[in-house]
């Protein structure tokens, strides 16, 4: 849970809103996915939409949602400065190369919404945000006041 002193994420979407629920689940978080529990927010993407960073960061590497389909990918980000101790991943996105390894400020672009559709035919097209806070995973909701 954060802390009352705990810095507010930007929104990775501009004018972002939390994806609803569709034949593949809800977005919000902590939905069920079969025996476990979602551990980010699913936030509303259109293809090639601008993803942006939620913190202040280093760009350490890019991810990958699925070991077996490496075309999904997305982005680990490590907090700096206000957002210490915050690490965060999004998938579903193409990273901007030039930024790995680099440091990156909230607001800034770092990467471009991916389509969903081949993988999960139906799904409302969206990134998937996932915050841990020193290790514990958080509801990104919870620090992001411009997520409806």
């Amino acid at each position: 849970m954060p802390t009352p002193q705990s810095p507010t994420l930007s929104n990775p979407i501009n004018n972002g809103s939390r994806r609803g629920s569709d034949k593949w689940g809800s977005g919000h978080f902590a939905a069920p996915r079969g025996s476990r529990q979602h551990n980010g927010v699913d936030i509303s993407a259109a293809l090639g939409e601008a993803v942006l960073s939620p913190i202040d960061a280093k760009v350490v590497r890019v991810a990958y949602p699925y070991a077996t389909d490496l075309s999904l990918t997305g982005i680990l980000l490590e907090g700096v400065g206000r957002h210490a101790g915050f690490t965060v991943k999004i998938f579903y996105m193409s990273p901007e190369q030039s930024k790995i390894g680099k440091q990156v400020s909230a607001g800034e672009r770092i990467g471009a919404a991916q389509s969903l559709l081949t993988k999960y035919p139906g799904i409302k097209n969206h990134i998937h945000l996932e915050v841990r806070q020193n290790g514990v995973v958080i509801d990104p909701q919870s620090l992001m006041p411009t997520l409806h």
